[in-house]
C-alpha cells in the first residue's frame, strides 16, 4: 500500500509541476508552437536518464522512494499524452511544418536528453 501511495503522491506533485513549468515557458516564449510541452518533455527525459543512472544503478534507495521519484514525480511531470494531443491539433489545422518539427524534436531530442541525463549520472 505504501508503494502505491508513494506513486500517487509523486504523481500529484509531478502533474502540478508539469502544468506550472509548461505554462510558464509557453508564456515567456510567446510562440505559437508548443514549446512549453517540448521543454517539459526534454527536461523530463534528462531527469529520467539521470534518475535511472543514479537511483537505480548507483544508489541503493528503497523501492518506495524510487517509486515516488521516478514513477510518481517524473511520470506525472512528463507529458507524452499532451505531446500527441498538440501534434494532432497542429495536423488538423494544417500546420504540417510545425507538426513535423514538433514530433521530430520531441522524439529525437527526447532520446538524446535521456542519454545525456544517464551519462551525467554516470559521472557523478
Amino acid at each position: 500500500m505504501a508503494f502505491l501511495l508513494a506513486i500517487a503522491f509523486g504523481g500529484a506533485i509531478g502533474s502540478v509541476l508539469r502544468f506550472i513549468v509548461s505554462k510558464y515557458v509557453q508564456i515567456k516564449a510567446g510562440l505559437e508552437f508548443p514549446i512549453g510541452t517540448l521543454f517539459v518533455n526534454l527536461t523530463s527525459a534528462f531527469a529520467i536518464g539521470l534518475a535511472f543512472s543514479l537511483l537505480v544503478e548507483k544508489l541503493d534507495i528503497s523501492p518506495n522512494l524510487r517509486a515516488l521519484l521516478i514513477t510518481g514525480i517524473l511520470g506525472g511531470y512528463s507529458t507524452y499524452s499532451t505531446l500527441f494531443y498538440e501534434a494532432l491539433y497542429l495536423l488538423i489545422n494544417g500546420e504540417f511544418m510545425k507538426f513535423t518539427l514538433y514530433l521530430l524534436l520531441s522524439n529525437l531530442l527526447g532520446l538524446i536528453f535521456v542519454a545525456l541525463g544517464y551519462g551525467f549520472g554516470k559521472l557523478l
